[in-house]
């Protein structure tokens, strides 16, 4: 008993730890980012060590009974400290949470390409049939076209596939959006040029073929989460920059608005302050070539920030505060330059959430980030 209690009070101190302090996605930060995402899950943890607790001292197993009692109350601060922070954040943001839904996991795992919802949108110089999936909405709307959402995966620039997350594509269609959830290509070989160009060689076929979709060509925005997100907002900022042109023949598309889910807007602070360095700053360099040293106008141009003028769309962006990839500060930074710029936008700090929160469909995070973009497209969708 002493040997189990003592295993289990320092996996419970393991965890705390490492939601605490955040380290790297990769190798104990992993169990972290579990325990903030599954927070409540957690629970029976508490119920179970303080079961063996009471087991032991009836035992006469004074020690063990002690430590039992130590793991249970860290379990209990590690399944009720992020709900509460959450539910408090709530209040502030004026969202209402449902505990029922929470207590119930629900995954927003990757489902990848839907290849019955799967069209072509272009073709690379390089021969690549580049494709997207369309989400119809079934939800009737106030009028004969609908607003539509080009959505993008994330994965780092070097990895993922369209469609990902896609109970995202499913609650926006309800909402009454068409969504046009899109591949890109990925590394090798370096593709610092021909991300971004698909993405708007992809919204330059939504609005081309509007009528057909009986979509709203005024009424296009981009959305997406963590690389993904960078790579909407760098299509919908640079739009007719002769730098980052589309990769296929397509017009100049006047983006409606940009959602931004813990996504990056500054390359090269991303590259020294990330919480996730090794993999991070591996990706990138897969991705644009180099080190910002190296490659200082690349990571420029690939910045968001560098983009933002009074013609940028109104942006939303939502970024876990623990999140141990992309830090705070991308999201004070990309702040600051839209207000300086006087573009609409609104930012949302979620305490007590890592990357990837929303892989929780269910959870706190996810409730307020969707409440939040709810409200955000009915002023800017």
């Amino acid at each position: 008993m002493t040997i189990a209690a003592l295993l289990l009070a320092a996996i419970a101190a393991t965890t705390l730890f490492t939601m605490l302090h955040p380290t790297a996605l990769h190798g104990l930060g992993g169990l972290g980012s579990f325990a903030f995402l599954y927070s409540l899950q957690l629970l029976p943890a508490t119920a179970g060590g303080s079961c063996l607790a009471i087991f032991a001292w009836r035992r006469g197993a004074i020690l063990p009974a002690s430590v039992f009692v130590l793991a249970a109350a860290l379990s209990a601060v590690i399944a009720l400290w992020p709900s509460f922070a959450l539910w408090r954040r709530a209040e502030a943001y004026h969202v209402g949470l449902s505990l029922t839904s929470a207590l119930i996991p629900r995954s927003n795992a990757s489902s990848g390409p839907q290849v019955a919802r799967s069209v072509v949108y272009g073709t690379a110089s390089d021969g690549t049939r580049m494709r997207l999936d369309v989400w119809r909405t079934s939800a009737p709307g106030p009028g004969t076209h609908r607003p539509a959402i080009v959505r993008l995966h994330g994965g780092a620039w070097i990895r993922g596939a369209r469609s990902g997350r896609s109970e995202w594509d499913r609650w926006l269609n309800r909402l009454g959006y068409d969504v046009f959830d899109v591949d890109y290509r990925l590394p090798p070989p370096v593709r610092w040029r021909s991300e971004v160009g698909d993405v708007k060689c992809a919204l330059g076929w939504v609005a081309t073929h509007a009528r057909a979709y009986s979509v709203d060509p005024a009424r296009i925005s981009v959305m997406g989460y963590s690389a993904g997100a960078n790579l909407a907002m760098l299509a919908a900022y640079s739009m007719g920059d002769a730098r980052l042109p589309p990769s296929c023949v397509a017009p100049a598309v006047t983006v409606r608005s940009a959602i931004n889910l813990y996504g990056p807007a500054d390359l090269g602070l991303l590259y020294r302050s990330s919480g996730s360095r090794q993999s991070i700053d591996a990706a990138l360099r897969q991705y644009i070539g180099g080190s910002p040293a190296e490659y200082a106008a690349r990571y420029r141009a690939l910045s968001p920030l560098s983009h933002i003028d009074r013609r940028t769309p109104p942006t939303i962006t939502v970024l876990g505060e623990s999140d141990r990839v992309i830090p705070t500060d991308q999201a004070r930074v990309l702040d600051l330059a839209l207000m300086r710029a006087g573009v609409a936008h609104r930012t949302y700090l979620l305490p007590a959430q890592d990357h990837s929160f929303d892989a929780n469909w269910s959870g706190f995070g996810s409730q307020i980030a969707r409440a939040e973009v709810k409200a955000f497209l009915v002023r800017y969708g």
